[in-house]
């Protein structure tokens, strides 16, 4: 019954809610192509062009080979694969909009609020947005644009993830008139902020991060998110995090990671 009235309500039963939370993870895949694409394009795809075309292999050799350094072609390539999908996202989502009939995703209008539905492009999209902006205007600042941004995408996701759910499923303290708990608000700036540490360490093994690194970047990080969850902008989330904390980390890791 819940799942029938859906449409009718300005919020999604949990278990959509949850659904839609889930489809950020897919931005993980940028911080990993970011990190092993390089290595992957070197060792594996290299052999693979062995079965097309040679205009093909041809082709991607001389885009390949323009780089010395292949962090710098592997950002032409996430900004290509990034750009490439947002284009196709948005072409379906205008498509929602204006012709919903032939929307060829109906089943993502699920994971839709009502807002949403006729009138503005969804969640996906601010999303695709918002990363591909900071990889725009970050990414070519090799190692600290990838190094911020990662950390950054990282945080937002399970953050916003974290306060989303928690606060749907166990908020009871409302912050002001907003639909937001502390619950929710706590919950992810701590979920952040142990996903912060954990993304550090993981590129611990690419870059020198020391202990002052380690804990104060999550931190500035994790209560730049909790005052922008607290403040409740009409910007949407999935802009405004990935955009300041990333702004924010990168200009403080130039001095860290100095």
């Amino acid at each position: 019954m819940e799942e029938e009235n859906s449409h009718l309500t300005e919020e999604l039963p949990f278990k959509y809610e949850l659904y839609r939370k889930l489809t950020h993870l897919v931005v993980l895949g940028i911080t990993f192509f970011y990190f092993t694409l390089g290595f992957l394009v070197q060792n594996i795809f290299v052999y693979i062009l062995d079965f097309f075309p040679s205009i093909i292999s041809d082709f991607f050799f001389s885009i390949y080979n323009m780089e010395e350094n292949k962090m710098i072609f592997t950002q032409y390539l996430v900004v290509f694969l990034v750009g490439a999908s947002l284009i196709g996202l948005m072409t379906a989502d205008f498509t929602r909009i204006l012709k919903p009939k032939l929307y060829p995703l109906k089943s993502v209008n699920r994971i839709l609020r009502k807002k949403e539905r006729h009138l503005r492009l969804g969640p996906h999209i601010s999303m695709g947005i918002g990363c591909f902006s900071i990889i725009l205007l970050y990414g070519p600042f090799q190692p600290i644009g990838p190094f911020s941004i990662c950390i950054s995408m990282t945080m937002s996701i399970f953050g916003d993830m974290t306060a989303n759910l928690i606060g749907r499923k166990f908020g009871r303290s409302k912050i002001r008139t907003t639909k937001k708990t502390y619950e929710g608000l706590f919950a992810g700036m701590s979920v952040a902020y142990i996903s912060g540490i954990i993304t550090l360490l993981f590129l611990n093994q690419l870059y020198k991060i020391n202990l002052l690194t380690l804990i104060l970047l999550p931190l500035i990080g994790t209560m730049i998110m909790g005052i922008l969850d607290f403040l409740d902008l009409d910007v949407d989330d999935n802009l405004s995090y990935n955009f300041v904390i990333t702004t924010v980390l990168f200009f403080i890791s130039i001095f860290l990671l100095a």
